[in-house]
């Protein structure tokens, strides 16, 4: 449609240009006017096209059409690099995320690893129960121990003292020989 209207415009300024005398004229070579082919042959000449002035309703339509695609059009890249946009910023936070939770992974495996090592130590350990009966027990073997050892030193003692009565009845017998 627009093409048509830019070659009738240009015809019409085509016309103008050309002097108004041999406008209707056709170039014809020696053949007479009579002689010519019979009329039905001739092709018929165009009448030139009236210019259609571009009225304000169309014009304000094809503005409005314009103006709504191109305004749609800017919409649309606007609202594609938003989602872009959006879509990087979710990519990015699902990416810390997942740095995230393997951080707390790793720390739920050292608490695990913590956990099974305190368990061993109190397989391994004694409870303040067991610690008391063990003083207990150690100071009665103490106790044991330091009665034997006065025992012992006593029994040792009476051992001398029988040495030295039976060695100091043997020297006055020989000495009173």
């Amino acid at each position: 449609m627009l093409a048509r209207r830019l070659f009738a415009t240009r015809t019409a300024f085509a016309g103008l240009s050309k002097p108004a005398a041999g406008a209707g004229r056709r170039f014809e070579s020696t053949v007479k006017v009579g002689e010519s082919s019979s009329a039905s042959e001739r092709p018929p000449q165009q009448a030139p096209r009236k210019k259609r002035p571009i009225g304000g309703f169309r014009g304000g339509v094809v503005g409005f059409l314009l103006g709504v695609t191109t305004a749609g059009a800017f919409g649309f890249v606007y609202l594609i690099e938003e989602y872009q946009r959006a879509t990087s910023l979710v990519l990015s936070s699902v990416d810390e995320l997942e740095r995230s939770s393997l951080k707390v992974k790793e720390y739920v495996k050292k608490i695990e690893t913590v956990e099974s090592d305190l368990a061993k130590v109190r397989e391994n350990s004694a409870t303040s129960q067991q610690v008391a009966q063990l003083k207990a027990d150690w100071r009665k073997q103490s106790d044991i121990l330091a009665r034997d050892h006065l025992e012992l030193k006593a029994h040792v003692w009476e051992i001398e003292q029988d040495v030295d009565t039976a060695l100091g009845s043997s020297s006055s017998l020989k000495g009173g020989n």
